[in-house]
Formats: structure tokens, C-alpha cells, sequence
């Protein structure tokens, strides 16, 4: 597949197109700085920032699927407002994949956003509590990003993770909230990301997954 990404300069955005290209796939990366990105015969990079519209309709252009790897930024936005990048960046995903004729898309966000068939338990309710205390626009963005996505008529697949951490890829615990640990891998977190691209079972689903 050719495969548009967004995020493709952070930790868990460079494992994705590692995969990817190992995989065979082709990429278009959205980049504010291209220099950052590796160089290969099958990814081209579109110059841009995730927060403006202007590059979408390029970075879409004759892609079968788009991956967000995107994180909210601390300081990005304030709580009840939309400039945060995970805002701007479902409502342009919204708006430009339908125009491409894109429909599939897998996104990435935290596990302390809640979805309808949670079962956390007493530790996942203190991180929320923490996250709600501590770092309220980080995840006000995300939780905006989240609902976004779910209301659109794209075929999405929001994966939810827990602490991010180094290290290979492994088995996967796959669930809600509740069910899973506190850490998964970048590299796990990639490769579930892309398997979940031809995975139509995970369609309008919001798994979140831990090692």
C-alpha cells in the first residue's frame, strides 16, 4: 500500500516507516523540517505542518490509508479550545481524506483517553486524575482528537497506549482500559498500528494495547 503519515519525525513515527518500507509499502511523511527523514526510494516527503490544512491534499494524493503517530504538545493549547495539533490535525484528516478518496485511517493516542467499554481499575483512575490535574490541555487535546475521529464516516481505528518505552517488538495484551499493563514498546506499538491498517475487524474500534 501507499501509505500518507503524519508524525513521522517522533520516536514511534520513525519505527512506523522503518516497518513500513521493510513491509514493502511506499510513504508520503508530512514534515516541517524533510531534512529529518530518512531517505529512500519509497517515501517522499511533504513539507508541512500537522496544525495547517495547506499540505493535506498533497500529502493524500494517490494514498490507499493515513497513519497519525501525532502526540498533543504540552502548552499546545488551552483546556475547552481547539488549537492544539491533535484537534486541528482530526479536523483536516476529516476534511481531505474523503477528498482523496482515503478512507481508512489508523491514529495513535493515550490510554488515559476514556472510551464506552472501559473497565479501569484503581491505577488507570489515578493517572487520569493526574493527567486531568497536571497536564489538562495534553489530554483535552487528545480526548478532542479521539471524538473527532469516532463521529466521522472514516474508517478509523483509534489504538490507545499505555507508557511508551525502548525496546523490540513483543506480544501484545489487546483490550480496554483495565485489561491491559502500564508499558508497551514503540516498536509493538508500530507494528500493531500497521497489521491494524488490513485489519477490518479493528474498523470504528478503540483497542488499547500493552506488552
Amino acid at each position: 500500500m501507499k501509505l500518507a503519515l503524519l508524525g513521522g519525525t517522533g520516536r514511534t513515527g520513525r519505527l512506523l516507516i522503518d516497518m513500513a518500507l521493510v513491509q514493502g509499502h511506499s510513504l508520503k511523511v508530512l514534515a516541517r523540517d524533510p531534512q529529518q527523514l530518512k531517505r529512500h526510494a519509497s517515501l517522499e516527503a511533504v513539507q508541512g505542518d500537522a496544525r495547517a490544512p495547506d499540505a493535506y491534499a498533497e500529502l493524500l494524493a494517490g494514498t490507499d490509508a493515513a497513519l497519525c503517530a501525532l502526540g498533543p504538545v504540552k502548552g499546545d493549547s488551552v483546556k475547552g479550545d481547539a488549537s492544539g495539533v491533535m484537534t486541528l490535525a482530526a479536523q483536516h484528516l476529516i476534511q481531505f481524506m474523503p477528498e482523496g478518496g482515503v478512507r481508512r485511517l489508523v491514529t495513535l493516542t493515550g490510554a488515559g483517553v476514556a472510551r464506552p467499554g472501559d473497565r479501569p481499575k484503581l491505577p488507570d483512575r489515578i493517572i487520569r486524575t493526574l493527567l486531568r490535574l497536571m497536564q489538562p490541555d495534553v489530554l483535552a487535546d487528545s480526548v478532542r482528537h479521539v471524538r473527532l475521529i469516532c463521529a466521522s464516516d472514516l474508517d478509523w481505528t483509534v489504538v490507545r497506549v499505555p507508557m511508551l518505552i525502548g525496546g523490540p517488538a513483543a506480544a501484545l495484551k489487546v483490550g480496554m482500559v483495565g485489561d491491559i499493563r502500564p508499558r508497551v514498546t514503540r516498536a509493538s506499538t508500530a507494528r500493531f498500528m500497521l497489521d491494524a491498517l488490513e485489519d477490518r475487524a479493528l474498523i470504528g474500534q478503540t483497542p488499547a494495547i500493552s506488552n
